[in-house]
C-alpha cells in the first residue's frame, strides 16, 4: 500500500521510530527516500544537539546525522566499506576494501582538517599507519613525473616527521627543522636505498650539502665501499687563536699505507721489523723504505725486504747514530687498480632534477594496470579465509520524483475507491 501526506509521524517500537525490517529479504532498491530544503534525511542521536557546523558545509547535505556524545553518523559493513564518499563524476576506481572509502577525480578523494590538532591520523598495530601510492613519482627512469607518494608540507614545522619506537636525540647547533626528519632512539634516523640510482643525495646551492657528526666519539662518516670526492680533502684543526684552520691531504695514483719509526745502528748495521699488524695490510714483497740519518755518517740504505729490513751505513761505515724511516706499502685488500682510473662524476640522470613542464595524462591502459596493480596488492594483504572482495554491482536507478499534486490527487482517488466498495 502506498501512503500519501503532507506529514508524517511514526511512532514504532522502542527500538525503531520509523522501521522497513518487515521482510527477510529486501524489495525495494531504497528502504527510505527522502527529498528535503536542507536533508534528504535527518537524524539526531542522545537527544543533544551536535556541535554547529561552518565554512564549507553549511548543514545542507543528502543525510545529515549530529550528536552530541554518539558519532554523528557510522557505516559498517563486513565483507566491503563502510562509509563511501565521492566528488565529481567518476570512471573507473580501484575495487578495495576500506572503513573509509573517498574517492574524486581531479579533487582529493579524503581531506582532513583540524586548527588545533591532526588533520588525519593514521593508526595500525601491525600494518603501515600511513601508505601513499601514485602511478609514477618525479625521479622514474624513462617516465614523467606526475605525483609523490606521500607530500608534507609546513610552513614553521618540518613536512615530513618519521618516529621509529620513541624520537632520538636533538641535533646540536641546529634548528631541528628540516624538509624530511627521521628520528629514533633506537634505530637509524633514515635510510636511502636504490638497486640502480643515487641512494641518498644532499645538495645545498651555498651551503653544506650533506652533515654527518657525532658527539660520543663514534664516526661522523663512514663508507664501506669505495669514495670519490671532486673536490679538496681537508682536516679541519683548531688553531691558538681560537679559529678553525684547514689542512689538505695528499694524494696519489696508487692506493698506499705508510708507516714510521725510529732505530738505531750498531757497528754501522741494524735490523728493523715491521710492526706486525701494519704487515698483515701491505704486500710485504713492495714496499719502499726511506730513511733519515739523525748524526753524521757516510750515508745509508737498505739492504733487504720481508718481515723486517736490513739498514747498513754506506762504504762500509762503523757508526751507530740514530736514525728515522717512513715505510709506505701498497694495500693488500686491493685488487685490480688503476692508475688515474677515468671516473664518471655526473648522476645518472641529471635531467631527473628538472621538474616536468605540464602533468602528463595517464593514457586508459596505463590506469587501468595501475588499478589492477593496487587491487593485487589489496588481495595480497586479505587475511587467510577473509572473503575475496567483490566488486560493487552498478548503481541502482535513480528515484523518480513523484509529482506531488499527482502524488495526493492518486492518493484521494484511492481512499475514493475503497470508500465506495466498503460501502457496496
Amino acid at each position: 500500500m502506498t501512503t500519501f501526506d503532507d506529514d508524517f509521524v511514526a511512532l514504532g517500537p522502542s527500538q525503531q521510530g520509523f522501521s522497513t525490517l518487515f521482510v527477510t529479504e529486501p524489495i525495494y532498491d531504497y528502504g527510505f527516500a527522502g527529498n528535503g530544503v536542507f536533508a534528504g534525511a535527518f537524524g539526531r542521536a542522545g537527544g543533544a544537539l551536535g556541535p554547529r557546523t561552518n565554512n564549507t558545509f553549511l548543514g545542507v547535505a543528502g543525510v545529515v546525522g549530529e550528536s552530541s556524545d554518539f558519532p554523528g553518523a557510522a557505516g559498517t559493513s563486513i565483507h566491503n566499506i563502510g562509509v563511501y564518499g565521492q566528488t565529481e563524476e567518476l570512471g573507473s576506481v580501484p575495487s578495495l576494501v576500506a572503513g573509509v572509502y573517498g574517492t574524486g577525480n581531479f579533487r582529493p578523494g579524503v581531506i582532513g582538517w583540524s586548527s588545533q590538532s591532526l588533520g588525519v591520523q593514521g593508526a595500525s598495530f601491525l600494518e603501515t599507519g600511513v601508505r601513499g601510492t601514485s602511478f609514477r613519482s618525479p625521479g622514474i627512469q624513462g617516465q614523467s613525473g606526475v605525483g609523490t607518494g606521500v607530500q608534507g608540507t609546513s610552513l614553521r614545522a618540518s613536512g615530513v616527521t618519521g618516529i621509529s619506537g620513541t624520537q632520538g636525540p636533538q641535533v646540536p647547533n641546529t634548528s631541528n627543522i628540516a624538509a624530511v626528519l627521521g628520528t629514533s632512539d633506537r634505530q637509524h634516523g633514515v635510510i636511502g636505498a636504490t638497486n640502480a640510482n643515487v641512494g641518498v643525495i644532499g645538495f645545498s646551492t651555498n651551503n653544506i650539502g650533506v652533515l654527518g657528526f657525532t658527539t660520543t666519539g663514534g664516526f661522523a662518516g663512514f663508507f664501506l665501499g669505495n669514495l670519490a670526492v671532486t673536490g679538496t680533502k681537508s682536516a679541519v684543526v683548531p688553531f691558538p687563536d681560537g679559529t678553525q684552520r684547514a689542512l689538505y691531504c695528499m694524494e696519489s695514483p696508487e692506493l698506499w699505507f705508510e708507516d714510521f719509526g725510529a732505530a738505531k745502528l750498531k757497528d754501522g748495521r741494524a735490523v728493523v721489523k715491521l710492526d706486525a699488524d701494519f704487515a698483515k695490510v701491505i704486500q710485504r714483497g713492495d714496499y719502499k723504505v726511506f730513511l733519515a740519518p739523525e748524526g753524521d755518517c757516510r750515508g745509508l740504505y737498505v739492504r733487504r725486504r720481508g718481515t723486517s729490513f736490513e739498514v747498513r751505513e754506506l762504504m762500509g761505515g762503523k757508526s751507530s747514530i740514530a736514525f728515522s724511516y717512513r715505510i709506505v706499502g701498497r694495500r693488500r685488500d686491493i685488487q685490480g687498480h688503476r692508475r688515474f682510473a677515468k671516473i664518471d662524476t655526473r648522476l645518472p640522470r641529471p635531467a631527473a632534477a628538472r621538474p616536468p613542464r605540464r602533468k602528463p595524462t595517464p593514457t586508459t591502459a596505463e590506469l587501468r594496470a595501475f588499478i589492477a596493480r593496487l587491487e593485487k596488492e589489496a588481495e595480497e594483504r586479505r587475511p587467510k579465509g577473509a572473503r575475496k572482495v567483490r566488486r560493487l554491482r552498478a548503481s541502482p536507478p535513480r528515484i523518480e520524483v513523484l509529482d506531488p499534486a499527482r502524488a495526493r490527487r492518486e492518493a484521494q482517488e484511492e481512499r475514493e475507491r475503497k470508500g465506495a466498495r466498503a460501502g457496496s
